[in-house]
């Protein structure tokens, strides 16, 4: 209310307030980062940070994955604000009794040279890293300057290009198939984490994947 000269009062101009959105140097500065942290994603590379200290594979996951478990700490520690959407509590959570019961299978059908309880661990951070970075982090600093369809086209194309750029033999464009399908896994979980807010899904059935086929 306001009080006018001749002493009546009247409504006020309502007023908006708006969020604060992040300048445009903070998200593209978000997106540069990425790919530096992406390129600590354990075992993306065959000659990557583990490498350096020892030539022995399991040594060199080991390695890779302690890494980004810590720097996963320090993002997680970071980034409280998100962090109460993407871990909000929702019926999602109980997902995780999938990669919880295929862990408990994997050592039985377990082909692969690494020891199984290394597999486990390394795959665990891998997928908590490759999915908070992206459609967690990432994913949420796009938000606060586009729109939803734009937030995931740019984290899906981020995503490929991930792949596209470090796994260039597996992953380039030249590759046809394989390439569209990691460009589809994307748009397909950056549109999970628009509708859903919370990353339990993705992580849930990221992580079933690896220990189902390993």
């Amino acid at each position: 209310m306001a009080l006018c000269h001749d002493g009546s009062m009247t409504q006020a101009p309502a007023t908006t307030v708006r969020a604060q959105s992040r300048p445009w140097w903070v998200v593209i500065a978000a997106v540069v980062v990425w790919f530096g942290l992406w390129y600590l994603t354990p075992g993306l590379l065959s000659n990557g940070v583990g490498h350096l200290f020892t030539d022995d594979l399991a040594a060199s996951v080991l390695i890779e994955t302690v890494l980004a478990a810590v720097l996963a700490v320090v993002l997680v520690l970071t980034h409280r604000r998100y962090n109460r959407v993407l871990f909000a509590r929702s019926w999602s959570i109980w997902l995780y009794a999938l990669p919880f019961v295929l862990a408990i299978a994997l050592p039985f059908h377990y082909e692969l040279i690494l020891p199984v309880f290394l597999y486990m661990v390394w795959m665990t951070v891998s997928v908590f890293w490759q999915d908070y970075l992206t459609f967690g982090l990432l994913q949420s600093y796009l938000s606060e300057r586009l729109p939803a369809w734009g937030v995931i086209v740019a984290s899906a194309v981020v995503f490929w290009l991930g792949h596209a750029l470090f796994i260039p033999d597996r992953f380039a464009p030249t590759n046809g198939l394989p390439s569209l399908a990691i460009l589809a896994l994307g748009f397909a979980l950056a549109s999970l984490r628009v509708w859903l807010k919370s990353l339990h899904l993705i992580l849930a059935l990221h992580l079933s994947f690896y220990f189902l086929f390993a």
